[in-house]
């Protein structure tokens, strides 16, 4: 195997020495020498297993070749395949999967070659595990801070090129060091995108999860979950070299952020967990702009969107907000199904009493409760057990809330306008898009708010003002969903 120079170059050509040495066989495998010519009549059987390490268990959907034969076969679910008609001599073998380029190996490895001089024979590839991977990738000191590794890939979505000099953060909150279920301020690690648009960050805790992101050249891609498993995470992700901007906003932090667009496209399907189709839920990428409800069937579809890894959020009022991580393109529409969890008319307001304020001053709010410049509600100034938004934002001086007709369905005015009444809404730090009035109160359950800004008129900080309507209140309401701990499970991520 031939590994492309890179700043790497050294470990992961170590690695694929590794990788070479991997497969096990009842056969022998020989050096590289040119094929044996064989009677036609002479023909040999391949069978086994390609293993995978990381994930446990076989590997499914590898295409495992004999090389200058025209003989290959696909892997089962259990990894189990079988090549026949393979003519008698010296062939080597090699192995095409997805996970083997996200390791930086390249989508194909060769094992070498195996002499074929039985009817059948065997041989069992493996994916190397986390462990060696993080032995020939991370230094003994690096190894120290933390036995796992976390490796990908990070390419341009158009044109499939390495995205590199890009920077990929993870951030995750480590386990309390001496058991006592204390929170533990989350952690920062950042790894550059090699020439051939490889990273890895070394020193990772055996059981870790928590949200990764890929910079370049001012452009983010979506926030995706992220967790270790033997010793090892695996995530690859896209992102283009410059976006599209149709405007700059100011975050919940105050930083100036970039809303963008392009010609990506997605479409998709929402169900529940029994798969049946739900309608009425609202689609949104994770911080943009653009909205797309649900069909009765379940359908949905998006236009106009930046090309590279992103984040869909779905939320339904009775389900908990789903994140689900896309690879969108300009050149290929993209689709994705999104499975909704339990249906939970009231969700478990431990997880809403549970939001640690570090994750409270990380979006800024206790900064901006501390000003002053508003009405803050929080903790069990929330009525988590109000039958709707509405009836949650009933204690807040200054607003007007009304029935519409329906029975169900309340719309929230500013009393102190002077004007219209209008009131601008922001979830989990992006502005909500009224459709029909009131549907805030059908996305946004009472169990699952952790905190609630209200500001009257000019009261409202500069990222909570739309142009234009800068006379109208701004409620900003912080979710479960944005608001939570990204935690280290006991025993497994």
């Amino acid at each position: 195997m031939q590994p492309t120079p890179s700043a790497n170059r050294t470990p992961r050509i170590a690695l694929a020495a590794f990788v070479l040495a991997l497969g096990s066989s009842r056969a022998a495998v020989a050096q590289a020498t040119p094929p044996t010519p064989a009677p036609a009549a002479q023909l040999s059987t391949l069978q086994g297993f390609v293993v995978d390490s990381i994930h446990g268990g076989g590997l499914a959907n590898a295409v495992v070749i004999v090389e200058g034969t025209g003989r290959q076969a696909v892997s089962q679910a259990d990894g189990r395949y079988r090549i026949d008609s393979i003519p008698m001599g010296k062939h080597g073998i090699m192995v095409m999967h997805a996970v083997f380029d996200t390791l930086g190996l390249g989508a194909a490895v060769r094992y070498g070659q195996m002499t074929f001089s039985q009817p059948e024979q065997s041989f069992d590839p493996f994916v190397p595990s986390g462990e060696r991977v993080a032995a020939v990738l991370c230094t003994p000191a690096m190894r120290n801070l933390g036995p796992a590794v976390m490796v990908g890939l990070v390419r341009d979505p158009d044109t499939q090129g390495p995205a590199s000099g890009a920077k990929v953060q993870l951030v995750y909150t480590p386990a309390d060091p001496i058991g006592l279920g204390r929170k533990m301020p989350p952690r920062v690690r950042e790894a550059q995108v090699d020439s051939v648009g490889f990273y890895h960050i070394c020193g990772l805790p055996a059981d870790m999860s928590g949200k990764v992101q890929v910079f370049r050249n001012g452009v983010s891609s979506g926030e995706v979950p992220v967790e270790v498993a033997r010793g090892i995470a695996l995530r690859s992700f896209s992102i283009v070299a410059k976006n599209q901007v149709i405007a700059e906003v100011k975050n919940d932090s105050g930083r100036v952020i970039k809303v963008a667009k392009g010609s990506a496209t997605l479409s998709g399907k929402v169900v529940d967990k029994n798969g049946r189709p739900l309608s009425g839920a609202r689609v949104m990428l994770q911080g943009g702009v653009s909205l797309a409800i649900t069909k009765p069937n379940g359908e949905f579809s998006l236009d106009s969107l930046p090309s590279g890894t992103q984040a869909v959020v779905v939320r339904k009022l009775g389900y908990a907000a789903t994140e689900e991580a896309v690879e969108l393109s300009a050149n290929q529409p993209a689709r994705t199904q999104v499975t909704m969890g339990d249906f939970v008319p009231t969700l478990e307001t431990v997880r809403v009493e549970a939001a640690a304020d570090k994750a409270l001053s990380d979006i800024g709010y206790l900064q901006r409760k501390q000003v002053g410049n508003g009405y803050f509600l929080d903790g069990k100034a929330i009525n988590h057990e109000s039958m709707s938004f509405a009836d949650v934002m009933r204690v807040v001086p200054g607003l007007r809330i009304s029935p519409l007709g329906d029975g169900r369905t309340y719309v929230i005015e500013d009393a102190r306008s002077a004007s219209n009444g209008c009131v601008n809404y922001w979830v989990d730090g992006t502005p909500w898009q009224t459709l029909t009035p009131g549907d805030i109160g059908d996305a946004v359950q009472p169990s699952e708010i952790v905190a609630v800004e209200v500001y009257h008129g000019s009261q409202a900080p500069p990222q909570y003002t739309q142009a234009g309507q800068s006379g109208c209140a701004a409620i900003v309401i912080w979710t479960v969903a944005r608001v939570h701990e990204r935690p280290t499970k006991a025993k497994r991520p």
